[in-house]
C-alpha cells in the first residue's frame, strides 16, 4: 500500500507539516509506505499553458513541455493507493504553492476527454486502473474552526484535484484554526491521527 503525502507549507515545522507527520505515522504503523513530497522544496514551474497536456488526451499522463521535477513526481502520483494533501489557507484558498501543484496536474493527470453537457475539455482523471483514496489538511491562521464553511475554500480544490485528476474518493478532512492565536491544538492531532486510520481502512476493505 503506497501512500503519498503532498504537503504544500514552507515551514518544515510548521502546525501544516506537523499534521501531515502525524497522518503519515499513524498509516506507516498500519503497514503503509509513505512518500513526503514537500512542494516548496521541490523545483515545480508554473504552468505556461501550452496546452501540450490537454492535446494528448490518451497517454497514461499527459506531456508536459516543462523539465522539471513534476516528470518523477506524476509517475510516482499514479502508482499510488492514496493521498494526504495538506495546505494553509490563504485568503480562504489553497496558498499558492498548492495552487501552482494543482495547476501542474489539470491535464497532465487528468485528460481533456471529459464533457459536462456540451461542453468538452472537462479534465477526467487518466488513473482509471482502480479508486483511490485520499484525506485532506487545511491551517488557518485567523479564521475559527466553526466559521469553515464560509470561507474554505481550499479543502475543496484538494478534493476537486482528488476526483478529477487522482480518481481518489475523499475520505475525511481536517480544518485546523486560529492557528496564529491558539496554535495546534491536540484535538486537532487526534484528528490528524484518525485521518491516517480512516484513509488506511479504506483502502484496504476496497482491496478486499
Amino acid at each position: 500500500m503506497k501512500i503519498v503525502a503532498i504537503n504544500a507549507s514552507p515551514k518544515r515545522d510548521g502546525s501544516v507539516s506537523t499534521l501531515v507527520e502525524e497522518v503519515s505515522k499513524m498509516v506507516a504503523e498500519k503497514g503503509a509506505e509513505v512518500d513526503q513530497l514537500r512542494l516548496s522544496t521541490l523545483n515545480i514551474g508554473y504552468c505556461r499553458f501550452c496546452m501540450a497536456c490537454y492535446r494528448d488526451p490518451g497517454s497514461p499522463i499527459g506531456k508536459c513541455s516543462l523539465n522539471d521535477d513534476m516528470k518523477w513526481i506524476l509517475p510516482k502520483l499514479k502508482d499510488a493507493d492514496g493521498y494526504i494533501m495538506a495546505t494553509q489557507v490563504s485568503s480562504g484558498h489553497a496558498n499558492a504553492i498548492f495552487k501552482t501543484f494543482i495547476e501542474r496536474c489539470a491535464y497532465t493527470v487528468g485528460s481533456s476527454r471529459g464533457r459536462i453537457l456540451w461542453l468538452k475539455g472537462v479534465p477526467v482523471s487518466r488513473f482509471t486502473d482502480r479508486r483511490r483514496f485520499a484525506v485532506t489538511i487545511a491551517a488557518a491562521g485567523t479564521i475559527p474552526a466553526w466559521l469553515r464553511k464560509l470561507c474554505d475554500t481550499a479543502t475543496h480544490q484538494m478534493k476537486e484535484l482528488a476526483k478529477l485528476a487522482f480518481n481518489a474518493t475523499v475520505v475525511g478532512t481536517l480544518y485546523a484554526g486560529e492557528i496564529t492565536f491558539k496554535g495546534l491544538q491536540e484535538k486537532d492531532r487526534r484528528k490528524a491521527r484518525r485521518l491516517g486510520q480512516t484513509l488506511v481502512a479504506r483502502i484496504q476493505k476496497n482491496r478486499n
